[in-house]
């Protein structure tokens, strides 16, 4: 399918250093790199607060920085001491009623449109823009991808004024979550999002447990997941390593389950604490730490600290055991994070600790199908576990290496970014 032009709506372009953005570079690069002749990105003029990563940009794409003043716009300037990556709080910073109310507030409609990412300057800067590009250029996709919620009312604002256009509304979270509950008045919020996205030409998310929930705000909704890229095969590290990059996300994402198996194995002697180590990069260390200590675990805990993308991923390439976190509840499933794609990309042992008493049978589903690794439930049973970490390393204590493999040739097939594009190809020649 050839396009002529496409409009991205991405605050986030490049990446802020945050896993679940990289998708949108990825996504528009795939698209247009085959499929379209010009393309333009319409992005925040507060990458430049942002951590960032040198990630090339082809040709065919022309970025628009927007004039933005928002909340990123004032940590970056006024509380540099408290953030990391220019605009980031850590998390113990968010851990206040006063301030969990303050972030609900700016997720939530009507005052996202002040109060969230991007805000009022950026909305009507970038739609001014983006009607003088659509005049002047041969543009008929308009690609937004939440969030910020910023970037979908832009999108609906262009839609509303050009019919003809067809919008691909994305989704790589949702905006009322039913686990984290990160919104004031969530009925409301879904019918305001319905009544936004009744214009768009098609929806798209991450993953089938999205979808679900989308179904209901939308008709056409479609799974395309974020694509990987099988990385080719390292030295690892001399040391036995655990390694976790990313964020807590608040009391939601816990590694406390293997932290306490690493406690017995260490005081019981089943493994030596002078070859193994658990290495944590992110944004919060401090709390990671903490919680390392708590269990007597510090002596072989590593912080590197907020370290570029790259530095990120060849952490991943080095380590024996990439530690996986998320949620899932009766209420919805199915939170593939960008951290899970990452993981699969370095093509080592993932050890997914799933926060809930629930199994999640799209992560279960997506483990079996590409031997991704080991899935540790709530409801598992502890002592397995530990003994599934001690057999790990006594193999590794004699081998110098577990002999694991992911299925990299089914998933290159299956999951690639080619792949992805291509989907999303045939569900806008369907609309």
């Amino acid at each position: 399918m050839e396009i002529e032009g496409i409009l991205f709506v991405h605050y986030h372009y490049p990446p802020m250093h945050n896993g679940g953005v990289y998708r949108n570079y990825y996504m528009s690069h795939a698209l247009v790199d085959n499929h379209a002749e010009n393309s333009w990105v319409l992005t925040t003029d507060n990458v430049k607060l942002f951590a960032q990563d040198e990630l090339p940009i082809s040709h065919k794409i022309k970025i628009e920085q927007i004039f933005t003043f928002d909340y990123r716009t004032i940590i970056a300037k006024l509380f540099a001491s408290n953030s990391v990556g220019g605009s980031q709080l850590k998390e113990e910073n968010k851990q206040s009623r006063m301030f969990q109310f303050a972030i609900k507030m700016q997720r939530s409609f009507p005052f996202v449109i002040l109060l969230g990412e991007g805000s009022i300057f950026y909305i009507i800067n970038a739609y001014i823009r983006a009607c003088r590009l659509i005049r002047k250029e041969r543009i008929s996709i308009v690609y937004s991808s939440f969030m910020p919620y910023a970037d979908h009312l832009i999108a609906w604002l262009l839609k509303k004024k050009f019919t003809e256009l067809i919008w691909i509304a994305d989704f790589r979270d949702l905006h009322v979550e039913p686990i984290y509950k990160n919104t004031l008045w969530p009925s409301f919020q879904k019918k305001f999002e319905k009544y936004l996205l009744r214009n768009a030409s098609l929806v798209t998310t991450v993953s089938d447990g999205l979808r679900d929930k989308l179904t209901g705000l939308h008709p056409n909704v479609h799974t395309i997941t974020k694509g990987v890229s099988v990385m080719k095969k390292v030295e690892k590290y001399k040391k036995f390593t655990i390694a976790y990059t990313g964020s807590l996300f608040l009391d939601f994402r816990n590694p406390g389950s293997i932290f306490e198996h690493l406690e017995l194995l260490l005081a019981y002697h089943h493994v030596d604490q002078n070859d193994i180590q658990f290495v944590y990069a992110g944004k919060d260390g401090n709390k990671m730490r903490e919680m390392a200590r708590s269990r007597n675990i510090e002596h072989i805990f590593v912080d590197l600290g907020y370290i570029s993308h790259a530095s990120a991923k060849e952490l991943q390439c080095r380590s024996h055991i990439n530690l996986l976190l998320t949620s899932a509840s009766h209420e919805h499933q199915g939170v593939l994070t960008g951290k899970f794609f990452e993981y699969i990309e370095a093509g080592n042992l993932i050890v997914c600790v799933i926060n809930g008493h629930i199994h999640d049978s799209e992560f279960k589903s997506m483990f079996d199908r590409y031997n991704l690794g080991t899935i540790w439930w709530q409801t598992n049973d502890t002592e397995w576990q530990i003994r599934e970490l001690a057999l790990w390393y006594i193999e590794w204590k004699e081998k110098g290496e577990i002999e694991f493999e992911m299925k990299t040739e089914l998933i290159q097939k299956e999951m690639g970014w080619a792949v992805q594009a291509q989907k999303l190809l045939a569900a806008i020649e369907k609309n």
